[in-house]
Protein backbone atom coordinates (compact mmCIF):
# COMPACT_ATOMS: atom_id res chain seq x y z
CA UNK A 1 0.00 0.00 0.00
CA UNK A 2 1.07 3.09 -1.24
CA UNK A 3 1.96 5.95 1.33
CA UNK A 4 -1.47 8.30 0.41
CA UNK A 5 -3.37 5.05 0.59
CA UNK A 6 -1.87 4.82 3.63
CA UNK A 7 -2.91 8.08 4.84
CA UNK A 8 -6.31 7.63 3.12
CA UNK A 9 -7.45 4.29 4.84
CA UNK A 10 -6.43 5.66 8.46
CA UNK A 11 -7.98 9.56 7.17
CA UNK A 12 -11.28 7.54 7.24
CA UNK A 13 -11.02 5.41 10.19
CA UNK A 14 -9.97 8.59 11.92
CA UNK A 15 -13.44 10.27 10.84
CA UNK A 16 -15.36 7.07 11.40
CA UNK A 17 -14.26 7.60 15.13
CA UNK A 18 -14.69 11.37 15.63
CA UNK A 19 -18.47 10.40 14.53
CA UNK A 20 -18.45 7.76 16.91
CA UNK A 21 -17.15 9.71 20.24
CA UNK A 22 -18.21 13.44 19.25
CA UNK A 23 -21.72 14.85 20.93
CA UNK A 24 -23.03 15.63 17.60
CA UNK A 25 -24.93 19.26 16.94
CA UNK A 26 -28.36 19.85 18.23
CA UNK A 27 -30.86 18.83 16.06
CA UNK A 28 -28.46 15.49 14.80
CA UNK A 29 -28.93 12.40 16.13
CA UNK A 30 -26.51 10.41 17.63
CA UNK A 31 -27.72 7.45 14.51
CA UNK A 32 -26.94 10.06 11.91
CA UNK A 33 -23.70 11.46 12.74
CA UNK A 34 -22.92 7.75 12.98
CA UNK A 35 -24.19 7.53 8.92
CA UNK A 36 -22.22 10.73 8.15
CA UNK A 37 -18.96 9.47 9.63
CA UNK A 38 -19.54 5.80 7.61
CA UNK A 39 -20.12 8.13 4.44
CA UNK A 40 -17.09 10.02 4.71
CA UNK A 41 -14.79 7.15 5.71
CA UNK A 42 -16.48 5.31 2.29
CA UNK A 43 -15.93 8.73 0.10
CA UNK A 44 -11.95 8.72 1.56
CA UNK A 45 -11.70 5.09 0.69
CA UNK A 46 -13.54 5.39 -2.63
CA UNK A 47 -11.21 8.58 -3.83
CA UNK A 48 -7.57 7.21 -2.33
CA UNK A 49 -8.92 3.66 -3.46
CA UNK A 50 -6.73 2.41 -0.07
CA UNK A 51 -8.73 -1.04 -0.66
CA UNK A 52 -10.63 -2.10 -3.88
CA UNK A 53 -13.27 -0.01 -4.46
CA UNK A 54 -15.65 -2.78 -4.69
CA UNK A 55 -14.82 -3.75 -1.82
CA UNK A 56 -15.30 -0.39 -0.17
CA UNK A 57 -19.28 -1.35 -1.49
CA UNK A 58 -19.50 -3.58 1.41
CA UNK A 59 -18.60 -1.58 4.33
CA UNK A 60 -22.66 -0.24 5.31
CA UNK A 61 -22.93 -4.29 5.68
CA UNK A 62 -20.35 -4.16 8.16
CA UNK A 63 -21.15 -1.25 9.87
CA UNK A 64 -24.40 -0.02 9.97
CA UNK A 65 -26.00 -2.74 11.97
CA UNK A 66 -23.10 -3.04 14.86
CA UNK A 67 -23.39 0.87 15.08
CA UNK A 68 -27.11 0.57 14.67
CA UNK A 69 -27.70 3.23 11.95
CA UNK A 70 -29.64 0.55 10.00
CA UNK A 71 -30.25 -3.28 10.35
CA UNK A 72 -29.21 -6.05 8.47
CA UNK A 73 -31.92 -6.80 6.35
CA UNK A 74 -32.85 -3.29 6.26
CA UNK A 75 -29.17 -2.58 4.74
CA UNK A 76 -28.86 -5.87 2.94
CA UNK A 77 -32.03 -5.18 0.92
CA UNK A 78 -29.90 -2.23 -0.86
CA UNK A 79 -27.80 -4.64 -2.49
CA UNK A 80 -31.11 -6.64 -4.10
CA UNK A 81 -32.73 -3.55 -5.23
CA UNK A 82 -35.00 -3.62 -8.58
CA UNK A 83 -32.31 -1.17 -10.15
CA UNK A 84 -29.27 -3.51 -9.16
CA UNK A 85 -31.03 -6.06 -10.45
CA UNK A 86 -32.06 -3.93 -14.32
CA UNK A 87 -28.28 -3.45 -14.32
CA UNK A 88 -27.29 -7.18 -13.99
CA UNK A 89 -29.89 -8.00 -16.33
CA UNK A 90 -28.62 -5.35 -18.82
CA UNK A 91 -25.26 -6.73 -17.96
CA UNK A 92 -26.36 -9.92 -19.06
CA UNK A 93 -27.48 -8.90 -22.38
CA UNK A 94 -24.72 -7.15 -23.01
CA UNK A 95 -22.39 -10.14 -22.16
CA UNK A 96 -24.41 -12.27 -24.50
CA UNK A 97 -24.35 -9.64 -27.89
CA UNK A 98 -20.33 -9.75 -26.78
CA UNK A 99 -20.11 -13.33 -27.32
CA UNK A 100 -22.28 -13.73 -30.44
CA UNK A 101 -20.67 -10.18 -31.96
CA UNK A 102 -23.34 -8.50 -33.28
CA UNK A 103 -21.72 -5.33 -31.21
CA UNK A 104 -19.07 -5.98 -33.68
CA UNK A 105 -21.02 -6.40 -36.65
CA UNK A 106 -23.32 -3.03 -35.74
CA UNK A 107 -20.42 -1.12 -35.64
CA UNK A 108 -18.73 -1.96 -38.44
CA UNK A 109 -21.62 -1.45 -40.92
CA UNK A 110 -22.19 2.06 -39.22
CA UNK A 111 -19.04 3.20 -39.76
CA UNK A 112 -19.04 1.81 -43.00
CA UNK A 113 -21.76 3.26 -44.30
CA UNK A 114 -21.29 7.16 -43.08
CA UNK A 115 -18.02 7.42 -45.57
CA UNK A 116 -14.33 7.32 -45.49
CA UNK A 117 -13.28 11.14 -45.18
CA UNK A 118 -11.25 11.51 -41.82
CA UNK A 119 -13.70 13.72 -40.66
CA UNK A 120 -16.54 10.99 -41.33
CA UNK A 121 -14.58 8.34 -40.37
CA UNK A 122 -14.17 9.97 -36.87
CA UNK A 123 -17.94 10.87 -36.22
CA UNK A 124 -19.11 7.44 -37.30
CA UNK A 125 -16.75 5.68 -34.61
CA UNK A 126 -18.32 8.16 -32.27
CA UNK A 127 -21.83 7.28 -33.43
CA UNK A 128 -21.41 3.43 -33.34
CA UNK A 129 -19.29 3.72 -29.99
CA UNK A 130 -22.10 5.84 -28.56
CA UNK A 131 -25.11 3.44 -30.08
CA UNK A 132 -23.43 0.34 -28.53
CA UNK A 133 -22.91 2.31 -25.09
CA UNK A 134 -26.26 2.93 -24.60
CA UNK A 135 -26.71 -1.41 -23.62
CA UNK A 136 -23.01 -2.18 -23.32
CA UNK A 137 -20.75 -1.36 -20.35
CA UNK A 138 -18.70 1.75 -21.85
CA UNK A 139 -15.39 0.25 -21.01
CA UNK A 140 -16.30 -2.91 -23.12
CA UNK A 141 -17.17 -0.82 -26.21
CA UNK A 142 -14.20 0.85 -26.13
CA UNK A 143 -11.72 -2.36 -26.33
CA UNK A 144 -14.26 -3.59 -29.30
CA UNK A 145 -13.27 -0.06 -31.31
CA UNK A 146 -9.84 0.42 -29.86
CA UNK A 147 -8.27 -2.52 -32.63
CA UNK A 148 -10.21 -1.13 -35.76
CA UNK A 149 -9.41 2.36 -34.67
CA UNK A 150 -5.72 1.76 -33.87
CA UNK A 151 -5.21 -0.37 -37.73
CA UNK A 152 -7.20 2.72 -39.71
CA UNK A 153 -4.69 5.03 -37.54
CA UNK A 154 -1.04 2.54 -38.12
CA UNK A 155 -2.53 3.01 -41.67
CA UNK A 156 -2.81 6.63 -41.57
CA UNK A 157 0.68 6.97 -40.69
CA UNK A 158 1.83 5.53 -43.80
CA UNK A 159 -0.52 7.97 -45.77
CA UNK A 160 1.56 10.55 -48.10
CA UNK A 161 -1.14 12.86 -46.81
CA UNK A 162 -1.58 12.02 -43.18
CA UNK A 163 -2.90 14.29 -40.93
CA UNK A 164 -0.40 14.14 -37.57
CA UNK A 165 -3.08 14.66 -35.37
CA UNK A 166 -5.95 12.20 -37.04
CA UNK A 167 -4.53 9.32 -34.73
CA UNK A 168 -4.90 10.72 -31.69
CA UNK A 169 -8.32 12.46 -32.25
CA UNK A 170 -9.87 9.14 -33.37
CA UNK A 171 -8.42 7.66 -29.86
CA UNK A 172 -10.32 10.48 -28.07
CA UNK A 173 -13.32 10.65 -29.97
CA UNK A 174 -14.14 6.84 -29.04
CA UNK A 175 -13.15 7.45 -25.39
CA UNK A 176 -15.44 10.41 -25.51
CA UNK A 177 -18.58 9.20 -27.51
CA UNK A 178 -18.13 5.90 -25.00
CA UNK A 179 -18.46 8.34 -21.82
CA UNK A 180 -21.44 10.44 -23.48
CA UNK A 181 -23.44 7.33 -25.13
CA UNK A 182 -23.56 5.84 -21.68
CA UNK A 183 -25.83 8.83 -20.56
CA UNK A 184 -28.55 7.92 -23.17
CA UNK A 185 -30.21 4.81 -21.39
CA UNK A 186 -30.71 4.25 -17.82
CA UNK A 187 -28.06 0.76 -17.82
CA UNK A 188 -25.63 2.54 -19.66
CA UNK A 189 -24.01 3.74 -17.50
CA UNK A 190 -23.60 3.15 -13.41
CA UNK A 191 -24.64 6.57 -12.31
CA UNK A 192 -27.69 6.41 -14.31
CA UNK A 193 -28.42 3.62 -12.29
CA UNK A 194 -27.73 5.30 -8.77
CA UNK A 195 -29.62 7.96 -9.77
CA UNK A 196 -32.61 5.95 -10.19
CA UNK A 197 -32.26 4.38 -6.83
CA UNK A 198 -31.68 7.16 -4.57
CA UNK A 199 -34.44 8.88 -6.36
CA UNK A 200 -36.63 6.16 -5.89
CA UNK A 201 -35.71 5.83 -2.31
CA UNK A 202 -35.61 9.46 -0.97
CA UNK A 203 -39.05 10.88 -2.98
CA UNK A 204 -41.17 7.45 -2.97
CA UNK A 205 -44.14 9.91 -3.38
CA UNK A 206 -42.97 11.07 -6.62
CA UNK A 207 -43.06 8.93 -10.04
CA UNK A 208 -40.68 7.10 -10.56
CA UNK A 209 -37.22 7.58 -13.37
CA UNK A 210 -37.63 4.06 -14.97
CA UNK A 211 -36.10 2.98 -18.98
CA UNK A 212 -38.47 5.19 -21.19
CA UNK A 213 -38.10 8.15 -18.98
CA UNK A 214 -34.61 8.41 -18.73
CA UNK A 215 -34.63 7.60 -22.65
CA UNK A 216 -36.26 10.91 -23.08
CA UNK A 217 -33.70 12.53 -21.07
CA UNK A 218 -30.75 11.21 -22.01
CA UNK A 219 -31.49 10.14 -26.22
CA UNK A 220 -31.47 13.89 -27.02
CA UNK A 221 -28.93 14.91 -24.77
CA UNK A 222 -26.66 12.65 -26.39
CA UNK A 223 -28.19 13.18 -30.19
CA UNK A 224 -27.07 17.09 -28.91
CA UNK A 225 -23.79 16.48 -27.01
CA UNK A 226 -22.35 14.18 -29.23
CA UNK A 227 -22.24 16.73 -32.82
CA UNK A 228 -20.36 19.23 -30.90
CA UNK A 229 -17.94 17.31 -29.75
CA UNK A 230 -17.03 15.77 -32.89
CA UNK A 231 -16.95 19.11 -34.11
CA UNK A 232 -14.66 20.62 -31.11
CA UNK A 233 -11.94 17.93 -32.09
CA UNK A 234 -11.96 17.81 -35.43
CA UNK A 235 -11.33 22.21 -35.33
CA UNK A 236 -8.98 21.34 -32.50
CA UNK A 237 -6.93 18.56 -34.07
CA UNK A 238 -7.43 20.48 -37.50
CA UNK A 239 -8.93 17.09 -39.36
CA UNK A 240 -9.76 17.21 -42.84
CA UNK A 241 -8.91 15.48 -46.32
CA UNK A 242 -9.66 11.94 -47.59
CA UNK A 243 -8.18 9.01 -46.23
CA UNK A 244 -8.69 5.81 -48.57
CA UNK A 245 -6.98 3.70 -47.05
CA UNK A 246 -9.82 2.74 -44.10
CA UNK A 247 -12.46 1.43 -46.52
CA UNK A 248 -9.84 -1.72 -46.91
CA UNK A 249 -9.44 -1.96 -43.54
CA UNK A 250 -13.46 -2.20 -43.51
CA UNK A 251 -14.10 -4.68 -45.73
CA UNK A 252 -11.75 -6.69 -44.43
CA UNK A 253 -12.82 -6.62 -40.85
CA UNK A 254 -16.16 -7.38 -42.35
CA UNK A 255 -15.61 -10.71 -44.14
CA UNK A 256 -13.46 -11.59 -41.31
CA UNK A 257 -16.77 -11.72 -38.96
CA UNK A 258 -18.61 -13.74 -42.00
CA UNK A 259 -22.22 -13.93 -42.26
CA UNK A 260 -25.16 -13.12 -39.81
CA UNK A 261 -24.88 -16.18 -37.70
CA UNK A 262 -27.80 -17.99 -35.95
CA UNK A 263 -26.69 -16.55 -32.58
CA UNK A 264 -26.57 -13.06 -33.72
CA UNK A 265 -29.99 -13.54 -34.86
CA UNK A 266 -31.48 -14.86 -31.82
CA UNK A 267 -29.16 -12.40 -29.18
CA UNK A 268 -30.80 -9.55 -32.00
CA UNK A 269 -34.63 -11.09 -31.04
CA UNK A 270 -34.07 -10.95 -27.56
CA UNK A 271 -32.34 -7.61 -27.31
CA UNK A 272 -35.40 -6.22 -29.19
CA UNK A 273 -37.70 -8.05 -27.01
CA UNK A 274 -35.82 -6.50 -24.08
CA UNK A 275 -36.00 -3.03 -25.09
CA UNK A 276 -39.67 -3.00 -26.34
CA UNK A 277 -40.11 -4.62 -22.76
CA UNK A 278 -38.79 -1.40 -20.80
CA UNK A 279 -39.97 0.80 -23.26
CA UNK A 280 -43.77 -0.15 -23.11
CA UNK A 281 -44.07 -0.93 -19.81
CA UNK A 282 -46.07 1.88 -18.50
CA UNK A 283 -48.62 3.46 -20.19
CA UNK A 284 -47.30 6.06 -22.78
CA UNK A 285 -49.74 9.54 -22.81
CA UNK A 286 -49.07 11.34 -26.11
CA UNK A 287 -51.49 14.34 -25.62
CA UNK A 288 -55.26 12.85 -25.70
CA UNK A 289 -54.05 9.35 -27.20
CA UNK A 290 -52.62 6.99 -24.93
CA UNK A 291 -50.77 3.59 -25.86
CA UNK A 292 -51.49 1.30 -23.01
CA UNK A 293 -48.47 -0.56 -21.95
CA UNK A 294 -48.33 -4.31 -21.38
CA UNK A 295 -47.93 -4.03 -17.43
CA UNK A 296 -51.81 -2.08 -17.70
CA UNK A 297 -53.29 -4.93 -20.24
CA UNK A 298 -52.65 -7.65 -17.90
CA UNK A 299 -53.23 -5.83 -14.60
CA UNK A 300 -50.23 -5.74 -13.04
CA UNK A 301 -48.58 -2.41 -12.92
CA UNK A 302 -48.15 -2.35 -9.30
CA UNK A 303 -46.48 -5.44 -9.65
CA UNK A 304 -43.80 -5.33 -12.32
CA UNK A 305 -40.42 -3.10 -12.63
CA UNK A 306 -38.00 -2.96 -15.48
CA UNK A 307 -36.21 -5.09 -13.27
CA UNK A 308 -39.20 -7.95 -14.72
CA UNK A 309 -38.25 -7.42 -17.72
CA UNK A 310 -34.35 -7.65 -17.48
CA UNK A 311 -34.67 -10.75 -15.22
CA UNK A 312 -36.74 -11.98 -18.06
CA UNK A 313 -34.25 -11.41 -20.66
CA UNK A 314 -31.79 -13.22 -18.56
CA UNK A 315 -33.62 -16.26 -18.57
CA UNK A 316 -34.36 -16.09 -22.23
CA UNK A 317 -30.47 -16.34 -22.43
CA UNK A 318 -30.08 -18.77 -20.37
CA UNK A 319 -32.69 -21.06 -22.08
CA UNK A 320 -32.54 -20.40 -25.98
CA UNK A 321 -29.89 -22.79 -27.81
CA UNK A 322 -27.16 -20.86 -29.83
CA UNK A 323 -28.15 -22.54 -32.76
CA UNK A 324 -24.42 -22.70 -33.60
CA UNK A 325 -23.75 -27.04 -33.88
CA UNK A 326 -19.83 -26.28 -34.56
CA UNK A 327 -19.97 -23.86 -31.05
CA UNK A 328 -19.00 -25.20 -27.50
CA UNK A 329 -21.39 -22.32 -26.77
CA UNK A 330 -24.80 -24.34 -26.68
CA UNK A 331 -26.88 -21.70 -25.71
CA UNK A 332 -26.62 -17.62 -26.41
CA UNK A 333 -25.20 -17.46 -22.73
CA UNK A 334 -23.60 -19.78 -20.36
CA UNK A 335 -22.46 -19.21 -16.82
CA UNK A 336 -18.79 -19.90 -17.36
CA UNK A 337 -18.95 -16.94 -19.34
CA UNK A 338 -21.93 -14.76 -17.45
CA UNK A 339 -19.54 -14.68 -14.77
CA UNK A 340 -17.63 -12.59 -15.99
CA UNK A 341 -19.75 -9.41 -16.20
CA UNK A 342 -18.74 -6.81 -13.88
CA UNK A 343 -20.41 -7.66 -10.55
CA UNK A 344 -18.24 -5.74 -8.54
CA UNK A 345 -20.03 -2.68 -9.99
CA UNK A 346 -23.84 -4.05 -8.93
CA UNK A 347 -21.97 -4.00 -5.40
CA UNK A 348 -21.01 -0.02 -5.74
CA UNK A 349 -24.35 0.89 -6.96
CA UNK A 350 -26.20 -1.20 -4.25
CA UNK A 351 -23.94 0.58 -1.42
CA UNK A 352 -24.89 3.89 -2.66
CA UNK A 353 -28.47 2.71 -2.24
CA UNK A 354 -27.40 1.91 1.36
CA UNK A 355 -26.05 5.30 1.88
CA UNK A 356 -29.40 6.73 0.60
CA UNK A 357 -31.42 4.52 3.02
CA UNK A 358 -29.33 5.47 6.00
CA UNK A 359 -29.95 9.41 4.98
CA UNK A 360 -33.29 8.56 5.18
CA UNK A 361 -33.86 6.79 8.41
CA UNK A 362 -31.65 7.83 10.39
CA UNK A 363 -32.69 11.78 9.94
CA UNK A 364 -29.36 12.96 8.47
CA UNK A 365 -31.47 14.19 5.40
CA UNK A 366 -33.42 16.33 6.97
CA UNK A 367 -30.67 18.15 8.94
CA UNK A 368 -28.48 18.55 6.06
CA UNK A 369 -31.63 19.95 4.75
CA UNK A 370 -32.21 22.44 7.53
CA UNK A 371 -28.74 23.32 7.07
CA UNK A 372 -28.67 23.81 3.25
CA UNK A 373 -31.58 25.90 3.14
CA UNK A 374 -28.96 29.12 2.61
CA UNK A 375 -28.49 27.77 -0.89
CA UNK A 376 -32.55 28.91 -2.21
CA UNK A 377 -30.92 32.18 -1.38
CA UNK A 378 -28.75 32.50 -5.25
CA UNK A 379 -30.41 31.88 -8.32
CA UNK A 380 -30.91 27.78 -9.37
CA UNK A 381 -28.86 28.81 -12.71
CA UNK A 382 -25.55 29.46 -10.31
CA UNK A 383 -26.27 27.05 -7.99
CA UNK A 384 -26.54 24.42 -11.02
CA UNK A 385 -22.95 26.01 -12.61
CA UNK A 386 -21.42 25.37 -9.50
CA UNK A 387 -22.72 21.85 -8.91
CA UNK A 388 -21.91 20.55 -12.62
CA UNK A 389 -18.40 21.88 -11.96
CA UNK A 390 -17.50 20.52 -9.21
CA UNK A 391 -19.09 17.17 -10.36
CA UNK A 392 -16.96 17.06 -13.66
CA UNK A 393 -14.07 17.62 -11.79
CA UNK A 394 -14.04 15.61 -8.95
CA UNK A 395 -15.05 13.10 -10.90
CA UNK A 396 -11.32 13.47 -13.05
CA UNK A 397 -9.73 12.08 -9.78
CA UNK A 398 -12.61 9.38 -8.64
CA UNK A 399 -14.77 6.78 -9.87
CA UNK A 400 -18.06 8.11 -11.41
CA UNK A 401 -19.73 5.53 -9.72
CA UNK A 402 -18.30 6.41 -6.30
CA UNK A 403 -19.46 10.50 -7.33
CA UNK A 404 -22.80 9.84 -7.92
CA UNK A 405 -22.78 7.53 -5.13
CA UNK A 406 -21.59 9.94 -2.44
CA UNK A 407 -23.30 13.36 -3.76
CA UNK A 408 -26.56 12.15 -4.74
CA UNK A 409 -27.81 11.61 -1.48
CA UNK A 410 -26.47 15.03 -0.56
CA UNK A 411 -27.98 16.73 -3.30
CA UNK A 412 -31.40 14.92 -2.73
CA UNK A 413 -31.48 16.72 1.15
CA UNK A 414 -30.03 20.14 -0.61
CA UNK A 415 -33.28 20.14 -2.91
CA UNK A 416 -35.76 19.24 -0.13
CA UNK A 417 -33.90 22.31 1.97
CA UNK A 418 -34.16 24.87 -0.92
CA UNK A 419 -37.79 23.25 -1.74
CA UNK A 420 -36.73 22.89 -5.62
CA UNK A 421 -37.28 20.60 -8.09
CA UNK A 422 -34.97 17.34 -7.09
CA UNK A 423 -34.25 16.42 -11.05
CA UNK A 424 -33.21 20.01 -11.39
CA UNK A 425 -29.81 19.01 -9.35
CA UNK A 426 -29.77 15.22 -9.57
CA UNK A 427 -30.02 15.15 -13.11
CA UNK A 428 -27.28 17.38 -13.92
CA UNK A 429 -25.01 15.93 -11.16
CA UNK A 430 -25.49 12.38 -12.84
CA UNK A 431 -24.65 13.76 -15.97
CA UNK A 432 -21.66 15.44 -15.05
CA UNK A 433 -20.53 11.84 -13.40
CA UNK A 434 -19.71 10.97 -16.97
CA UNK A 435 -18.77 14.32 -18.62
CA UNK A 436 -15.11 14.23 -17.40
CA UNK A 437 -12.47 13.94 -20.08
CA UNK A 438 -9.22 15.55 -18.80
CA UNK A 439 -7.23 12.86 -17.44
CA UNK A 440 -7.01 8.44 -17.52
CA UNK A 441 -8.74 8.02 -14.03
CA UNK A 442 -11.87 10.28 -15.10
CA UNK A 443 -13.63 7.25 -16.34
CA UNK A 444 -12.69 3.85 -17.52
CA UNK A 445 -12.55 4.36 -21.56
CA UNK A 446 -10.07 7.46 -20.87
CA UNK A 447 -7.89 5.01 -19.03
CA UNK A 448 -8.63 2.26 -21.92
CA UNK A 449 -7.34 4.89 -24.61
CA UNK A 450 -4.40 6.48 -22.19
CA UNK A 451 -3.48 2.49 -22.44
CA UNK A 452 -3.11 1.92 -25.91
CA UNK A 453 0.31 4.26 -25.55
CA UNK A 454 -1.10 6.51 -28.55
CA UNK A 455 -2.64 9.45 -26.14
CA UNK A 456 -0.30 11.35 -23.58
CA UNK A 457 -1.45 13.06 -20.14
CA UNK A 458 -0.85 15.93 -21.24
CA UNK A 459 -2.40 15.57 -24.65
CA UNK A 460 -5.57 14.47 -23.10
CA UNK A 461 -5.46 17.25 -20.33
CA UNK A 462 -5.44 20.00 -22.66
CA UNK A 463 -7.93 18.87 -25.25
CA UNK A 464 -10.10 17.36 -22.63
CA UNK A 465 -10.14 20.84 -20.10
CA UNK A 466 -11.59 22.78 -22.92
CA UNK A 467 -14.56 19.80 -23.45
CA UNK A 468 -15.10 20.20 -19.74
CA UNK A 469 -15.68 23.72 -19.80
CA UNK A 470 -17.51 23.65 -23.14
CA UNK A 471 -19.90 20.90 -21.21
CA UNK A 472 -20.58 22.71 -18.23
CA UNK A 473 -22.14 25.35 -20.44
CA UNK A 474 -24.01 22.68 -22.43
CA UNK A 475 -24.99 20.74 -19.38
CA UNK A 476 -26.65 24.18 -17.76
CA UNK A 477 -28.15 25.25 -21.33
CA UNK A 478 -30.00 21.87 -21.61
CA UNK A 479 -31.25 21.44 -18.24
CA UNK A 480 -33.40 24.67 -18.58
CA UNK A 481 -34.25 24.67 -22.25
CA UNK A 482 -34.89 20.46 -22.66
CA UNK A 483 -34.93 18.93 -19.05
CA UNK A 484 -36.75 20.76 -17.13
CA UNK A 485 -40.00 21.41 -19.32
CA UNK A 486 -40.42 18.12 -19.57
CA UNK A 487 -40.26 16.89 -15.99
CA UNK A 488 -42.61 18.23 -14.18
CA UNK A 489 -43.50 17.38 -10.76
Amino acid sequence: MTKSKQIGFWAGILILMVSILITPPEGMQPAAAKALGVTLLMAIWWITECIPIYATAFVPIALFPILGILDAGSTSENYGNNYVLMLLGGFFLAKSIEISGLHKRIALSVIKKIGTSRRKIMFSFMLATAFLSFWIANVAVVLLMLPIALAIADKEEKDEERNPKFGLALMLAIAYAASIGGTGSLIGTPPNMVFAGVFAKVFPELPEIDFLEWMKIGTPIVIIVLPIIWFYLIRYFKISGNFTGSKDILDQEIRAIGKFSNIEKRVLGVFIFTALGWIFRRDIELNDFVIHGWSSLLGTNEFVHDSTVAMISALLLFTIPSGEKKSAQTRLLDWKSASKIPWGVTMIVGGGYAIAESFNKTGLATFMASRLSFISEYPSILVLIILITFIIFITEINSNTATANIFLPVLAAMTIAAQMNPLLLMIPATFACSFSFMLPSGTGTNAVIFGSNRVTIPEMAKCGLGLNLLCIILLTMLMYMYVLPILTL
